[in-house]
């Protein structure tokens, strides 16, 4: 395999995505690590092809269509985003184990300090490698900390293997398990 150095060379010179968090939002949306496309805009789910944004007003987790330039008005919604791994890279393939295992450990400290209702995996895979367990996508039986887990298909394009038709309905699925959880709270 031929080192494309010019590719390396180009993720080391891109700092790591800001994270969009505050304590006690509803939903806190964790992807693996910013794709090129998203360092290099300097914003979450910034790639082509990713349906992220999209979906997100799809589904009705939004009131107005977003791109990733209004990533910080996600908060208005009670959503936030991070990453597991802040390092950019082509894929997660290029990622180490350490750097896997030690993204996990940050993330779990991220989420137990901010407590969000529901931490929502963008990838099954992401989740497996968090938990240290597979899993079917959808809502968790485990939580972290305080917060409910749910995992979806990731929404860029290396999750080709479901439509958007197919994402769509894990969104809503997302929101059906919001709005549950915020009636429990007002009974509570």
């Amino acid at each position: 395999m031929k080192i494309q150095w010019h590719r390396i060379c180009y993720l080391l010179s891109v700092g790591p995505l800001r994270d969009v968090l505050r304590p006690g939002l509803e939903i806190v949306f964790v992807g693996i690590n910013p794709g090129r496309h998203s360092a290099a805009a300097g914003h979450h789910y910034a790639g082509p092809g990713n349906q992220f944004w999209p979906l997100l007003h799809e589904s009705g987790l939004v009131g107005e269509r977003l791109t990733y330039h209004d990533e910080a008005r996600v908060l208005e919604w009670g959503i936030g985003l991070t990453n597991m791994v802040a390092r950019p890279s082509a894929g997660i393939a290029d990622l180490t184990t350490q750097e896997l295992v030690s993204g996990a450990r940050a993330l779990r400290r991220r989420l137990l300090r901010h407590r969000p209702r529901i931490v929502c995996f963008n990838g099954k895979r992401i989740y497996e490698i968090f938990s240290g367990h597979g899993c079917q996508l959808g809502r968790q039986d485990g939580l972290v900390g305080a917060s409910h887990v749910f995992v979806m298909p990731s929404t860029s394009p290396r999750g080709a293997s479901y439509s958007k038709a197919q994402k769509l309905a894990y969104f809503r699925q997302l929101v059906k398990m919001r709005d549950e959880l915020r009636r429990q709270a007002v009974a509570s």
